[in-house]
């Protein structure tokens, strides 16, 4: 009699084989299905001039807008906050479109250019060096925490030089703040725009006051 080989010991690899093979399968199918931890968006918020509005002069002139200088810490477009007067930290998502000092700085050119007393706003290399010339210093733009209630606090400093007579025309510092309903990023950008309308309003009416001042003292120029 002869014995006819067993094929049940062969079957036992492959069974194994489509087992593992469904199970695969399964764990990909639910590996699918699981929340995926994707980085926070990143929210990012601008600075814009105001519709400041003052009365003509009877000679319009020529601005130059020097870069708005930025204190230490400003150099970023990081948008900060304190909680203490010797701390200053940054949002982790969320930023200014572009560094504080450069968006005042846009802000100023844009208030100063719509004005009916101002004929041209240079920022860039003049062609020819304009009679006038206002540069401004940022030193704070933060979310203060300290007392409690949050506010968007902005400290400016401006200089307007009357190239022609070679002297300082004016000369004024701007610090002010602004209370905020919630201590979050997106109202902070509120107030920050807020007080900053006040600090052009400023800026306007002391730059004009100044030339005003000028043309009264000499018509001929």
């Amino acid at each position: 009699m002869i014995n006819t080989p067993q094929t049940h010991g062969a079957s036992v690899p492959r069974r194994a084989f489509l087992a593992l093979l469904l199970a695969g399968s399964a764990f990909a199918l639910a590996a699918c299905a699981l929340p995926i931890n994707r980085q926070p968006v990143q929210q990012t918020y601008r600075l814009t001039g105001a519709e400041t509005h003052s009365a003509p002069l009877p000679q319009p002139v020529v601005l130059q807008l020097l870069p708005v200088r930025a204190a230490a810490g400003l150099q970023s477009p990081a948008m900060l906050y304190s909680r203490s007067p010797d701390t200053l930290d940054a949002y982790r998502d969320n930023r200014w479109l572009a560094p504080p000092a450069q968006l005042i700085g846009d802000a100023i050119a844009h208030t100063l250019s719509r004005q009916p007393w101002v004929s041209a706003v240079q920022q860039q290399t003049a062609v020819a060096s304009a009679p006038w010339a206002l540069h401004c210093t940022l030193y704070r733009l933060e979310h203060d925490l300290r007392d409690g209630q949050g506010t968007a606090h902005l400290d400016l400093t401006c200089e307007l030089t009357n190239r022609r007579s070679r002297q300082i025309a004016a000369h004024w510092r701007f610090d002010g703040s602004q209370p905020l309903a919630v201590n979050d990023a997106t109202h902070f950008a509120l107030g920050a725009q807020t007080v900053l309308r006040q600090a052009l309003d400023g800026i306007v009416r002391h730059t004009r006051a100044a030339v005003e001042a000028a043309q009264a003292s000499n018509p001929a120029h």
